[in-house]
Formats: structure tokens, C-alpha cells, sequence
């Protein structure tokens, strides 16, 4: 009695190891840029959409700025900055995260109009494994921390994969 008590415990502790899938779930996990715009207000957002049957924790995203161009800083520019998120998304749910500040502190807090091309990294955990992501690269043009405009830079993307397959 007590032995198939103690097999049918092992059993289905290695059965959900097996079964967990968190190689399939970490597909479905997909972080994204967007530009809302509601009632007059723009705000840049990371959303983190989670399509898995499997509740995602988000640790932290890494923004980094690159071709940062503006004419006046009140900081210096460091060009990385952290958003630690720290934070479960159930099953089909998903997350916002307004990136404004972040980019605006990166990029040494300037005045009046700035662009730059953003490359970011969302580091997260399935069940017991840990993942990462590297959204593509993105164009922004804001004011302050008032968005301006968004953009796909999907030539810049090739760009460096070509260069990095021939080295």
C-alpha cells in the first residue's frame, strides 16, 4: 500500500517535468513595441502578450538606445537603461509597460525633439526554465517623454544578421 503511494508520487512528479512544455510555452510568449494613442495622449508601450496555457513571471526588460540624436541634454546619455518588471501574466492575459521614462533617462533627459533607435531584451521564466527575447529593432522620434513616432526597422534587422554570418 504504502509502496504504491511512493511509486504513484514519483510517477507524476516525473510526469509533469516531462509534460510542463515550457519549450512550446516560451514560444508563445511575445513581447512587442506599440504606439498608443488615446483621447489626445500617446504613450510608448512594451507589451507583453502571454498565449500560453502557462502563467509566465517576467523578471526585467533591457533597453538599448543606439544613433541617439538630439541637441540638448540635461544628464549624460548612458544608452541602457533597465525596467525590472518583476511580475506574473497569468494565461492569456497580457501587460503594459509605458517605455517613455526609461528612454527618456537613457538618453540623458533631453529637451525639445530627439530620435534614436531602440533594441531591447525581456528576460523571463516558464515554469522552471529561464528565456529571453530580442524584440527587433525599432525607430522612435519623441519630445520630451511625449512619443512622437514609431517604426519597424526591419533593414536594419538583416543588416546585422548578414554581418554577423560572415564573420
Amino acid at each position: 500500500m504504502r509502496s504504491a503511494e511512493l511509486w504513484k508520487s514519483r510517477f507524476f512528479r516525473w510526469w509533469r517535468k516531462t509534460n510542463s512544455g515550457s519549450g512550446q510555452a516560451a514560444k508563445k510568449f511575445t513581447p512587442n513595441l506599440t504606439l498608443n494613442r488615446n483621447h489626445g495622449w500617446t504613450s510608448l508601450e512594451l507589451l507583453l502578450v502571454n498565449n500560453t496555457s502557462m502563467t509566465v513571471w517576467v523578471e526585467e526588460a533591457l533597453v538599448t538606445l543606439i544613433d541617439l540624436d538630439t541637441s540638448w541634454q540635461t544628464a549624460i546619455p548612458t544608452g541602457r537603461a533597465k525596467l525590472t518588471v518583476r511580475q506574473n501574466i497569468r494565461a492569456g492575459e497580457s501587460l503594459e509597460l509605458s517605455l517613455a521614462q526609461t528612454i527618456y533617462e537613457a538618453g540623458g533627459r533631453p529637451q525639445g525633439g530627439y530620435s534614436c533607435l531602440i533594441s531591447s531584451n525581456v528576460w523571463y521564466r516558464v515554469g522552471d526554465e529561464w528565456f529571453h527575447k530580442i524584440l527587433g529593432t525599432f525607430q522612435v522620434k519623441m519630445t520630451g517623454l511625449q512619443p512622437r513616432s514609431l517604426q519597424r526597422l526591419r533593414w536594419y534587422d538583416n543588416r546585422i544578421r548578414a554581418r554577423y554570418r560572415q564573420s
